[in-house]
């Protein structure tokens, strides 16, 4: 088994000379393998070593038992051991994560933590690449999921990917060492158990060889998303025009254009989902806008994607104006003001007669179902309408209006309302003017 676990150290071009390496250490079969195996090969391959346990404070005394455990096989090996507890249960209730999503979190992040830029070793086996893939496909994946546990990852590293437990516990059997058993394993109140006691059991049945047929699939299908992701990246970056705007994804096979989709997600921050993935898919398409979080939303628009976020606070204030300057988008201020009739409206300025307003002028972002008569006009519009006309995508979120007490009298880069016209009678005119902050 040694010699197996090297070449897949070899293969994966998983250690250096003078690596300084970390065994996740949990006292269970699988670790306590790992550990014995890298203290062999460890000066035949020059990195140093020392190993990482985490006392989860899950199972009281069981627990307690665990990092003794692994405190004294440190010690009877001569590996330098560290040790630190960290409260899962709380954590897992202030985050309202699972169990063992937070036991997940916390081992990690501490892991990492403590490696620093080292390489952490940890004892995932073939067993447990087969119990992830089927976890994923059960509640749902893509190729990426049915690729399973990943040999190598940043500076996470594992040796034993290819070996079974059968083989883990074969080898322990031979070294005549001992190892402890985390009494949940054996429950089947988690996921993974029950794949492990009761699905895995009935699959061997029928091919002896599953976890050898696996593990050869997994390293298939790594190899064809490595390359269909290299074809989306080169897709993305000849599509992006602008921080968060794309043009010419269309003109892409289907399972490109979602690789650059499900990317552009996680590098804006929004949640990925098949539903949301393919419902921007459609748009991508035929044009159109979906929302996607609160306040966020794409829209494509000839061939065009972009992604808008609007401040809902900004979006759902009214102001009450007089004359004066006033923010209601970040970045954009609206000037109002009140002047004679023969005063000279400077350019880039809108006007309007303001006698023929009604009652108090209220600034605010579009609302759904507004509609406005514009000067010239012998009929009434939808705003949308006029949006998806005039103003590009990624603009509509922050467009400012006027409205009065019989509705929108003005849209920034539409125009004023037919009503408050100004002519040849008009004594006093409200002149508006949108500016950028600098």
């Amino acid at each position: 088994m040694t010699e197996r676990v090297t070449r897949t150290i070899k293969k994966f071009n998983m250690l250096k000379t003078d690596d300084k390496v970390t065994a996740a250490l949990s006292g269970g079969a699988d670790s306590v393998c790992l550990l014995l195996i890298l203290l062999k090969i460890k000066d035949s391959l020059g990195f140093s070593l020392d190993a990482f346990h985490i006392n989860h404070m899950i199972r009281g005394r069981e627990a307690d038992r665990d990092e003794e455990f692994c405190r004294s096989l440190c010690k009877k090996h001569g590996v330098e051991f560290y040790c630190v507890h960290a409260d899962v249960p709380s954590y897992a209730e202030k985050s309202g994560k699972s169990i063992e999503e937070a036991a997940r979190d916390i081992r990690y992040k501490l892991l990492l933590e403590h490696t620093g830029c080292g390489k952490l070793a940890t004892a995932h086996t073939a067993s447990d690449n087969a119990e992830t893939i089927i976890f994923n496909m059960a509640r749902g994946s893509g190729i990426k999921g049915l690729c399973g546990i990943p040999p190598v990852r940043d500076n996470i590293i594992r040796p034993l990917i290819y070996e079974t437990r059968a083989d883990v516990e074969s080898f322990l059997k031979e070294q005549n060492q001992s190892y402890v058993t985390d009494s949940t394993n054996l429950s089947d109140d988690y996921s993974r158990n029950r794949i492990r006691h009761r699905v895995i059991p009935e699959i061997l049945k029928i091919n002896e060889s599953f976890f050898k047929t696996i593990s050869a699939n997994t390293q298939l299908m790594a190899e064809e998303d490595r390359y269909l992701q290299s074809l989306a990246d080169k897709a993305y970056n000849k599509c992006k025009t602008g921080r968060s705007s794309f043009s010419g994804l269309k003109n892409y096979d289907r399972v490109i254009r979602k690789r650059c989709l499900v990317r552009i997600f996680k590098e804006e921050n929004l949640p990925v989902s098949m539903e949301k993935i393919n419902a921007a898919d459609d748009i991508v398409l035929h044009g159109g806008k979906i929302n996607i979080i609160k306040n966020v939303y794409i829209t494509s628009n000839k061939g065009i994607l972009f992604i808008e976020r609007t401040s809902v606070k900004q979006a759902q204030r009214e102001i009450q104006v007089s004359q004066g300057e006033y923010t209601l988008f970040d970045g954009k201020k609206c000037v109002i003001k009140i002047q004679d009739h023969n005063a000279l409206p400077q350019p880039g300025t809108i006007y309007m007669d303001y006698d023929k307003i009604s009652g108090c002028i209220i600034l605010r972002g579009r609302k759904y179902g507004d509609k406005i008569n514009l000067a010239g006009r012998s009929f009434t519009s939808s705003v949308k309408k006029i949006l998806n006309e005039r103003i590009k995508p990624d603009k509509r979120s922050f467009i400012h209006f006027l409205a009065d007490d019989k509705g929108l009298i003005f849209m920034e880069g539409a125009g004023i309302a037919e009503r408050v016209r100004a002519n040849e009678k008009t004594e006093k005119i409200l002149t508006v003017e949108i500016k950028d902050v600098i």
